[in-house]
């Protein structure tokens, strides 16, 4: 009898603490989605620097792998663009992948190029995928262009040009 009673006490209060983390999961979750658009957007104002607008667009990314988020870019009530969140994995490996923004304007142009985050990759080769030439060969192209990998940088640099090839067919599939 008292084994019945400590199972039915632990199942009452394992529904409590259940109930009280889905209210508080429900209450915190979007100001969590707010403060995690806020600190990319420091990001996001180094593509657009025009006093866009940004809005996190919920669209289905289960067939890009590369691809975490996409936002929206506005200004003045009309759409200028779209930029991608993507992570890939470079010489560094999955544990520290490469997390970086790729904007597509929306005439086909790459508008820009931000690195986010390249720590995991050797410095002065793979870490190169952050550094301003590369970043000249990709902005201001149009989709279709080719984009050149990096010599003794090869791996990290084609897993970010698969990274916005796969940006680019989904706002080919989506958003053109």
């Amino acid at each position: 009898m008292k084994i019945l009673k400590l199972a039915l006490f632990l199942a009452v209060v394992a529904g409590l603490s259940g109930a009280a983390l889905s209210s508080v999961y429900e209450m915190t979750d979007p100001v969590i989605q707010e403060a995690k658009i806020a600190s990319e957007k420091e990001n996001l104002v180094k593509i657009y620097t025009s006093g866009e607008e940004f809005k996190a667009v919920e669209t289905n990314l289960s067939d890009y792998p590369a691809l975490q988020a996409v936002y929206e870019a506005s200004s003045g009530g009309s759409v200028k663009g779209y930029v991608y969140k993507c992570s890939v994995t470079g010489y560094g490996g999955a544990s520290t992948p490469i997390v970086y923004l790729i904007a597509l304007d929306k005439d086909g142009t790459y508008k820009g190029y931000e690195v986010i985050d390249a720590s995991g990759e050797t410095n002065g080769f793979g870490s190169k995928v952050k550094d301003q030439p590369f970043k000249d060969g990709i902005v201001g192209k149009n989709i279709g262009d080719s984009i050149d990998t990096i010599s003794g940088a090869t791996i990290s640099s084609s897993a970010v040009v698969d990274g916005i090839e796969q940006a680019t067919q989904h706002y080919e599939e989506n958003f053109k």
